[in-house]
């Protein structure tokens, strides 16, 4: 099951698909015919939400992910970020990228999911090593915070759930328990 190795593997697979898509051949799209167009991070999320698959099965594709990174895990995952910077770095963020379930969008969209897996993520982390009774200060920088919430604003705006979002910002209501 779920432990702070798999969390990590799980998290840093928000790099190595960045690196893949974009360095593989099929990944990038310039022809409008390929893929199925979800036109933006909000419409990825939308078009993902139903796909979740079995919660065992994203457990046990976790401790895989844990398990390969190795007797180093933050040199893999420093790896994964370099491999990510260097396929941005050939790649125009204008490109549009063919991704998981042949869903076509930009790469500066994609890479706004790519921010808010780091960031919920992340914060999984450090609520899970922190309740294990270890001093964790990490400071997530506000703008990816700030871009994360905003993606899932809109995402609930576009779900409808907007005025109820607002509500419970606003200290006028809460969000359902569920």
């Amino acid at each position: 099951m779920w432990d702070v190795r798999a969390l990590v593997g799980h998290t840093n697979r928000a790099l190595l698909t960045v690196a893949a898509y974009l360095s593989a051949e099929d990944g990038l799209a310039d022809s409008p015919e390929v893929g199925d167009d979800v036109g933006d991070a909000v419409g990825y999320l939308r078009a993902t939400a139903g796909s979740v698959a079995d919660p065992d099965d994203v457990a046990a594709r976790g401790v895989a992910a844990g398990a390969a990174l190795g007797s180093a895990p933050a040199a893999a995952v420093a790896l994964a970020r370099d491999g990510a910077l260097a396929a941005l770095d050939s790649t125009g963020r204008e490109a549009r990228i063919t991704v998981v379930g042949g869903l076509r969008l930009p790469v500066d969209e994609y890479l706004r999911t790519r921010v808010l897996e780091l960031v919920v993520h992340g914060d999984d982390l450090v609520r899970a090593v922190a309740g294990a009774g270890h001093v964790v200060t990490v400071a997530v920088p506000a703008e990816a915070v700030r871009a994360s919430s905003l993606l899932l604003t809109d995402a609930a705006v576009r779900r409808g759930d907007g005025p109820l979002l607002l509500r419970a910002l606003s200290g006028r209501g809460a969000l359902p328990a569920d």
